[in-house]
């Protein structure tokens, strides 16, 4: 997902999409400490969309702070 796409979203369903691929990765993580094969490749993007969203929610909240000081 990309941050443009993240934008878009409203505030509570960034949060849902933030809950889902936080749990998707600590399924992986469980998965990988078990000794299943996992997908690294899959860690990683997921480590990024989080990064990503939680980076879009600052702006957001940054950009709420500036104007209500105004």
């Amino acid at each position: 997902m990309k941050a443009e796409e993240i934008r878009r979203l409203s505030a509570a369903d960034c949060e849902k999409e933030l809950d889902s691929r936080r749990k998707a990765l600590l399924n992986l993580r469980c998965r990988g400490a078990l000794g299943e094969s996992v997908n690294s490749a899959e860690m990683t993007r997921l480590r990024r969309e989080i990064a990503r969203i939680l980076t879009v929610q600052r702006e957001t909240a940054g950009a709420a702070n500036r104007s209500a000081g105004e």
